[in-house]
């Protein structure tokens, strides 16, 4: 008689195989860590082999590889997507950036679809993804194959939305919803023709991270130290497009006038006459090397803004079309996709030679400019058409849009350093700045001031540590900052990696430009520690910033904790993130806690109700050795 229940014991893996209806769950020992059923008819055929078992379904066949802490799960089937739902008997953490940034993922429901770096995706996906999940039981999920997902799925009636640029994308506190009422499903759902991917088993969340880790690596060297050190200071938020100069030179001026730090001026949209082509328009910068000299006499790098779109206004759009450098149509014409900025030639960011073509006109550009650097903006796979024709589909390949995004920041980070990129897919390993998507002028998670924290921290988790968090204050779109926020974003921002302003201090009140610049200066006292911390990213892989529960990873109220960050193991960082407050609790880890301002020391785990955080203040606490 055929048993209907299978045990597998593979240290420290215990894998329970129902037949009919067929799930598996994977435990430790007794306790059941995550569950599958999935949709598939009963198994007709079930062999093992030392740590290969093997599955077969009328339409389907499940292989199970067991190897060192890993099981790998690999989905064939010759009869539509298979579909695999997961659920986890903990929290989620990682996977990326998303519009509506909540932590831990759990809290939102994610609509089901293809999982692409996105710019403003309609179920809420960003620019920086990895499809890798990991628990608070400490297991880490990571699909190898391209796939559709869903997490905690909604029930139906909840809205969708369509991807575009324009107005009809759907509010930022829908994308994803939130999920107070726990009325999503509750799975992690992959689904593909050819599904695979790897469970990973530790013992807490933070061995799942190092496990992931090692499959996807890290940096082994660092950006600049200047980037970590001093601020980044960019056009786009305070000029737009409007920028000439005139313009730059006198908000470098203005920097230095009010004594605040510097390293970078960022020239931003749009100092090019057409989109792709990458000379300045003489009628704003009349004498662009004259510009970057004096910038430089002042201290400052500069570096200007691209995009890999071209205008088919431009000269390059013409010559990078006749050389066949750009994405195509199935006539073979240059494939006009839609950006914000209407509508232009994209490049083919896996073709070798037109990389070399791009990077020789930037070459060329700094030889003849002075520029250090360049801003490298877009990159996402949703601007590469489902139907167009790049270099891997001409060779008879078939490859994920997201392979786009991964060759795009791969050219960057072999041939520059000083520089930041906003998309990213399996790029763990680029020594390099990732900017968070542009942040909206609000204190909220959809998007907002609240949002940089569990963005940062997602990214974090899914191998990142160089994260340039968008810019201090938002982009003041259809939201403008006031004198509060802009103080309370700075605050936040002083311990993080890199700080970039771009709205002034200075034109809000003088408590704001007073305050701003101190923390500003306390980040330059703590950037020794942040660089240090950067080289032992690259060295081990570990983050930058992390979550509370790096230090309490068995404890809930630091998995919950959603508005706090570590600066490694030895600082805590504890923001005010709410309008109007002057006071929080801050959750401490084990360990005895020092005050920075007041050398009061405290023993946690613990939480501090109501503590003190006056406009003025920002809680810190550093980690004593016992």
């Amino acid at each position: 008689m055929t048993q209907p229940t299978m045990d597998f014991e593979r240290a420290p893996f215990r894998l329970q195989i129902k037949r009919e209806p067929f799930s598996f769950a994977v435990q430790r020992g007794d306790a059941v860590l995550l569950e599958s059923t999935p949709h598939v008819e009963a198994v007709v055929d079930l062999r093992v082999d030392g740590d290969l078992i093997t599955l077969a379904f009328p339409s389907a066949t499940l292989t199970i590889t067991f190897a060192a802490e890993s099981a790998d799960f690999h989905w064939q089937s010759s009869s539509g997507a298979q579909q695999s739902g997961v659920r986890n008997f903990g929290y989620w953490f990682g996977q990326g950036e998303l519009v509506h940034q909540r932590w831990p993922l759990d809290r939102v429901m994610q609509p089901p679809g293809e999982l692409l770096t996105y710019d403003n995706g309609p179920t809420g996906l960003l620019c920086i993804q990895t499809p890798a999940w990991l628990s608070s039981n400490g297991v880490a999920l990571l699909a190898h194959s391209p796939i559709g997902f869903a997490l905690n799925q909604p029930p139906v009636g909840y809205p969708r939305f369509e991807w575009d640029l324009g107005a009809n994308q759907g509010p930022f506190d829908q994308r994803p919803c939130a999920d107070p009422g726990s009325v999503g499903d509750g799975l992690l759902t992959l689904s593909g023709h050819d599904l695979r991917f790897e469970v990973l088993l530790a013992e807490d969340l933070p061995s799942a991270y190092r496990a992931l880790i090692a499959r996807v690596g890290h940096p082994a060297s660092t950006p600049p130290a200047g980037l970590f050190s001093r601020p980044t200071w960019t056009t786009w938020a305070r000029y737009k497009t409007a920028i000439d100069q005139a313009a730059v030179v006198r908000f470098a001026d203005e920097i230095i006038q009010h004594r605040y730090p510097y390293h970078v001026m960022e020239i931003d949209d749009k100092w090019q006459v057409h989109y792709g082509d990458l000379s300045f328009d003489p009628r704003r910068f009349p004498d662009p090397k004259a510009m970057i000299d004096q910038l430089h006499e002042r201290g400052f790098k500069v570096t200007a803004w691209v995009i890999p779109f071209l205008d088919p206004q431009s000269t390059a759009f013409g010559e990078g079309a006749a050389k066949g450098y750009l994405v195509r149509t199935q006539t073979d014409e240059p494939y006009q996709v839609p950006w914000w900025q209407g509508r232009g030639g994209l490049l083919d960011a896996t073709n070798p030679d037109a990389l070399d073509w791009f990077l020789r006109r930037l070459h060329q550009l700094q030889a003849e400019t002075g520029l250090d650097g360049f801003k490298f903006d877009a990159g996402e796979a949703i601007f590469v058409p489902d139907d167009a024709v790049w270099l891997g589909r001409t060779r008879g390949f078939a490859p994920m849009r997201n392979d786009y995004t991964h060759h795009y920041v791969e050219f960057v980070a072999k041939h520059f350093a000083l520089t930041e990129v906003r998309s990213g897919w399996f790029n763990q390993s680029a020594p390099i700045f990732f900017r968070q998507w542009d942040k909206t002028s609000n204190w909220t998670e959809a998007n907002g001031l609240r949002s940089v924290i569990s963005g940062l921290l997602s990214l974090s988790l899914t191998g990142y540590p160089f994260v340039l968090p968008d810019m201090i204050g938002g982009n003041a779109y259809a939201e403008y900052p006031d004198a509060e926020l802009m103080i309370r974003w700075t605050q936040l921002n002083a311990l993080l990696p890199a700080m970039q302003f771009s709205l002034a201090p200075w034109d809000f009140n003088p408590e704001c430009v007073d305050v701003c610049r101190r923390y500003s200066e306390l980040h330059l006292e703590f950037a020794p520690a942040i660089v240090q911390l950067a080289e032992e990213a690259a060295r081990t892989g570990e983050p930058i910033v992390r979550p509370v529960f790096w230090l309490a990873p068995h404890d809930e109220r630091a998995w919950l904790c959603d508005d706090e960050f570590l600066l490694g193991n030895d600082v805590l960082v504890a923001p005010i993130v709410q309008p109007g407050r002057r006071a929080r609790d801050i959750y401490l880890p084990p360990g005895r806690w020092r005050d920075h301002w007041t050398d009061r020391a405290y023993d946690g785990p613990l939480t501090l109700t109501d503590f003190p955080a006056p406009l003025d203040h920002l809680p810190i606490f550093h980690r004593q050795s016992m």
